[in-house]
């Protein structure tokens, strides 16, 4: 008789409480903005390591909203969808070494995944704003996530008369370590940049009294609710602010308190808010993108569905300019208030133009 023997196995996984992550991007002080004059060509300000130009370098910010330690790995950058392959020569910036793209030698990468840019992306032909998204692998406990985000390059064609102004943060997260941050702005008029500026601060649509004309600001974990908006308003002068002028420009950015409990998130959805099938995730003619806002406990990773007496507003917000297209409800905070938001072109072209989009939803409720 034969003897027989075989052998298999199987692993049992542990099921992990998904985590939560926070990823954003850290800025050197170099607003992400370029102006071109259409008839000379020259570009303000001009970006490279030589003597007059100013770098940007942009640093992803990843957080565990456990506390896990995380580790990021194969970092990855494409400029407008195109992917930035980091294999040429080198570059030292301030005593990190940057590899260059091999394919575009405007960019130059560090090994923790930083980008710089190393080269002015506006001319005569490129007048209109670019992309850049960045991808990586987070590790946490052996498990391995990935994430991506994108951030915006603002170029212009500038005129004697065209202001731009920039909002920038040290860092966009708060933590248990990093408890406050440092808010620049900066006033470029036909891409010069200016001074004796006056700004006017908002928290949303509240104004922040206390911060009134100051150009930087510091913004503490006591400031912020989850995600808090701050919004600039740019004028010339304070002479001009107490007159009554009008505001030159509009700039926002949004500050993350990573230790908070609860956060507000966006899901695609139907116009009923089912999401069943393939909710519509670009705006076209005759067709909204419909968007619901949930609330998430961060800590377990789950959707609270126990919230009652919810009082929702979303924003439909420009982002060149920060100017409100859309609100919802159309006043203020409404019990009972949808968490239901569409767009349609209605917002995103505007005077001809074919823009994104930005929206900012808010809730305050009881449980």
């Amino acid at each position: 008789m034969d003897n027989y023997s075989a052998q298999n196995s199987i692993t049992v996984k542990r099921l992990r409480n998904g985590d939560t992550f926070f990823i954003t991007f850290g800025n050197n002080g170099v607003p992400l903005y370029q102006g071109v004059d259409p008839v000379t060509g020259v570009v303000t300000p001009s970006w490279g390591t030589g003597t007059g130009q100013v770098t940007p370098i942009i640093t992803p910010q990843v957080t565990s909203a456990r506390g896990n330690t995380v580790t990021l790995g194969h970092h990855a950058w494409s400029y407008n969808n195109v992917a930035l392959t980091f294999t040429g020569s080198t570059v030292t910036i301030g005593g990190v070494v940057y590899t260059k793209a091999s394919n575009d030698g405007r960019f130059a990468m560090a090994q923790s995944g930083a980008l710089a840019i190393i080269g002015d992306l506006a001319s005569t032909t490129n007048v209109a704003s670019d992309s850049l998204t960045y991808t990586c692998v987070a590790t946490v406990a052996g498990v391995e996530y990935n994430l991506t985000k994108s951030v915006d390059i603002q170029i212009q064609s500038v005129g004697a008369s065209s202001y731009y102004g920039s909002i920038n943060a040290t860092t966009e997260q708060l933590t248990a370590s990093v408890t406050q941050t440092t808010v620049n702005t900066a006033l470029y008029l036909g891409g010069t940049v200016q001074s004796g500026y006056y700004v006017k601060w908002y928290k949303d649509d509240t104004h922040w009294s206390e911060k009134l004309g100051q150009a930087s600001i510091t913004v503490t974990r006591a400031d912020v609710d989850g995600t808090q908006l701050f919004i600039a308003e740019f004028y010339k002068s304070q002479t001009d602010y107490e007159n009554g002028a009008d505001p030159i420009y509009r700039a926002g950015i949004r500050i993350i308190d990573t230790l908070d409990d609860y956060h507000v998130e966006h899901r695609y959805c139907n116009s009923d808010g089912t999401t069943t099938g393939t909710p519509n995730r670009e705006v076209d003619t005759n067709k909204p993108v419909y968007l619901q806002a949930y609330v998430v406990n961060v800590r377990t990773n789950t959707e609270l569905t126990t919230i009652t007496s919810a009082h929702w507003v979303s924003h439909v917000m420009d982002p060149d300019g920060w100017v409100e297209r859309k609100r919802v409800p159309a006043s203020s905070y409404n019990t009972g208030a949808t968490n239901l938001v569409s767009i349609t072109t209605t917002e995103t072209d505007i005077q001809g133009v074919e823009k994104d989009v930005v929206v900012v939803s808010e809730v305050e409720w009881t449980m």
